[in-house]
């Protein structure tokens, strides 16, 4: 600790059994002692995230659970979807922190324990795409069993494969993003776009797409049955979920640092926006998003290491960020839905020129409209079978050799409880954004450039390598409910 502010730091950057690292793994023992209506047990932990009574893989070890206004209080607050993704699990993240903290000392540690994260994304560790090797490990030193390791995982993910893909990791698409807040049918903003209270389905930000979805995904698997990174309601029962998040986390903080800068959300709705959780203690706490913005305060005290404080960046003198994203302007949209079956799909969109907003910018900009493609409502039950979308791709052709053609991919963490409809869910599944600006500009400059007539292809994909061959069988299929063009 410095000055009393906590350094959370790179897992590859420690050793095998680092104190950091021997003591998660003992405080989650503990943790896993206490039952399940205990705020400070790990059980209970997970389920903020999400619990599902019906796939409960733990339910065999039985236990009481708190009551049902506990439960509709603080289980299954998880916010995906919504400009309070960020915030939501940062608070999650502290909260979780104190009580490994303070189930640290108890077994006789030192106090000050901070997360480490996982950086996957760093191009400068030959190893970053491996799971840390300590989550692999079958014993402690000591020769007792490893809590971090967990069976519940994709295949070769505890045996060292790398699991995940170049685009699985890239940043280049969020941390470039200007602005924090997004607006549905364009872009949806580093941290997504305005909702109220959003347990999941709506539409995920750049990072929550990738790498957030992409890691889930990665680690877990996308065949049933998956591994428990996969789910919501199995998410953070895998120790690696708290350095995956941790590592999203550090994303905002290295995302704020950019030039220009990148502000957070100046609106009300946002920054008084409320979220409880339990203290080190198992105390029920509060924090408004306004409270998390600065990690080095308190209530947070933390800032990871690598990352310069936001005020150590100049801006770029003569370039603002507008707060307020322009209109999009629908020009384009299927009219019947795309079913997604383990092999490639097309689907195709006719393109009319823009007549309101978008025109209206482009005019008064001199600059070719933003396109983005909305990949829109969705759903499926069964894995979460990840897809790589391509334009004009040519019939048949491998799409591999047509890189050039590629939009992004659509990692389905969360697919299945956002089509779900209960409370907290509409069922109206996911819906993605995705900037194809770039491909459309160069497929306009080549002959015969059709715009009545944009293909759009489904590329099954795997993180851990090229494009998969087609599935034969899938009993759940993925719908994609309507696929749109629009113009920001």
């Amino acid at each position: 600790m410095a000055n009393g502010v906590r350094i959370r730091r790179d897992i590859y950057q420690l050793a095998l059994w680092d104190d950091t690292v021997l003591w998660y793994a003992k405080a989650i023992a503990r943790m896993k002692q206490r039952p399940l209506a205990d705020p400070t047990g790990w059980r209970y932990q997970a389920a903020i995230h999400d619990f599902d009574p019906g796939d409960d893989p733990l339910s065999g070890e039985g236990g009481t659970p708190p009551s049902q206004a506990d439960r509709d209080r603080f289980w299954s607050q998880c916010q995906h979807g919504t400009w309070y993704f960020l915030p939501w699990h940062r608070m999650y993240l502290a909260c979780f922190e104190q009580i490994v903290a303070a189930t640290i000392v108890e077994l006789g540690g030192p106090p000050g324990w901070a997360l480490p994260f996982w950086n996957y994304s760093d191009a400068t560790n030959p190893d970053a795409r491996r799971l840390p090797p300590a989550f692999r490990e079958a014993t402690l030193p000591d020769g007792t069993p490893n809590p971090l390791r967990v069976e519940q995982r994709r295949p070769g993910a505890n045996t060292g494969a790398v699991i995940a893909g170049n685009q699985g990791v890239s940043l280049a698409g969020a941390v470039a993003e200007l602005r924090f807040a997004g607006v549905t049918g364009g872009s949806p903003g580093f941290g997504g776009v305005r909702t109220g209270f959003n347990h999941g389905g709506g539409v995920p930000g750049m990072v929550e797409r990738v790498p957030h979805g992409s890691m889930h995904v990665a680690v877990g698997g996308d065949i049933d049955p998956v591994g428990w990174m996969s789910q919501f309601n199995t998410a953070g029962l895998d120790p690696v979920f708290w350095l995956h998040h941790c590592n999203i986390d550090r994303l905002w903080s290295v995302w704020r640092t950019q030039s220009p800068p990148r502000p957070d959300p100046t609106d009300a709705a946002w920054r008084n926006m409320t979220f409880e959780f339990h203290d080190g203690t198992g105390a029920p706490v509060q924090f408004t998003c306004a409270q998390v913005v600065n990690t080095e305060a308190a209530p947070l005290n933390y800032r990871y290491e690598g990352v310069p404080a936001p005020e150590g960046r100049p801006a770029v003198e003569g370039i603002a960020v507008a707060m307020e994203p322009p209109m999009p302007e629908m020009v384009g949209a299927t009219q019947q839905p795309v079913v997604l079956q383990g092999r490639p799909a097309e689907a195709r969109v006719a393109i009319t020129p823009p007549t309101g907003p978008a025109r209206r910018a482009t005019e008064s900009l001199g600059e070719p409209p933003e396109v983005y493609l909305n990949i829109e409502n969705v759903t499926g039950q069964g894995g979460p079978v990840t897809y790589a979308v391509y334009l004009n791709l040519p019939t048949g052709a491998d799409p591999r050799q047509h890189e050039d053609r590629f939009v992004g991919i659509l990692p389905m963490f969360g697919v299945k409880e956002a089509s779900r409809a209960d409370a907290k869910h509409s069922g109206s599944g996911l819906t993605y954004a995705l900037n194809a600006g770039k491909v459309i500009r160069r497929l306009q400059a080549e002959p015969g450039w059709n715009p009545a007539d944009l293909r759009i292809t489904f590329v099954p994909w795997r993180e851990d390598e090229a494009p998969r061959p087609a599935v034969e069988s899938m009993p759940a299929p993925i719908q994609v409910g309507r696929i749109s063009v629009y113009y920001e």
